[in-house]
């Protein structure tokens, strides 16, 4: 089970069903302003001190921000990451093939694409394993993680725990 807990006042946020006990850090609905307000900490400093890594993007998976961890995990520099759809940024095979992230025959099936979309239009939190070639600058490596989305606003809050290297499956 994985307990959610406020980074800011600490109270619990949200239980997930998982394999494994860990704690995981957001903010709460009430914490939220006020961290901004009274902190003025700008959510790149906030995001940057997630552990996980976590991209924050808005409808058709377009990445507007990407904590520290993942961008170490992606070998890839914020100016490259905002804009761009997160199957580019992650580095889905099937976003380098004609039409790109979003409009190939895989996105339909594609993990990450389901569960923000989900996410953004019924504002329900979704976890679920997906899979991946990632690491454009050092060359693929295939990855499997377990991604969790949650709506806060109008984006998506797209965090990735347990990566684990080197395990096939289908993709994205």
């Amino acid at each position: 089970m994985i307990r959610v807990v406020c980074c800011y006042c600490k109270k619990p946020v949200k239980t997930l069903p998982s394999e494994s006990d860990e704690v995981s850090h957001g903010v709460c609905d009430r914490c939220l302003p006020l961290m901004a307000r009274e902190l003025g900490q700008p959510m790149q400093e906030f995001l940057d001190e997630l552990s996980a890594p976590v991209l924050v993007v808005q409808d058709n998976a377009r990445v507007i921000s990407a904590n520290a961890a993942a961008r170490k995990l992606l070998s890839r520099e914020q100016l490259e990451i905002c804009g761009e759809l997160a199957g580019d940024v992650i580095g889905c095979r099937h976003a380098r093939e004609p039409g790109g992230c979003g409009r190939t025959q895989h996105c339909k099936s594609c993990t990450i694409r389901q569960c923000v979309t989900h996410t953004l239009n019924t504002g329900e939190a979704c976890r679920k394993k997906a899979y991946a070639d990632i690491g454009i600058v050092t060359g693929d490596r295939r990855v499997r993680f377990l991604i969790e989305t949650e709506k806060v606003n109008s984006f998506v809050r797209l965090t990735m725990y347990d990566v684990r290297e080197g395990e096939e499956q289908g993709s994205g």
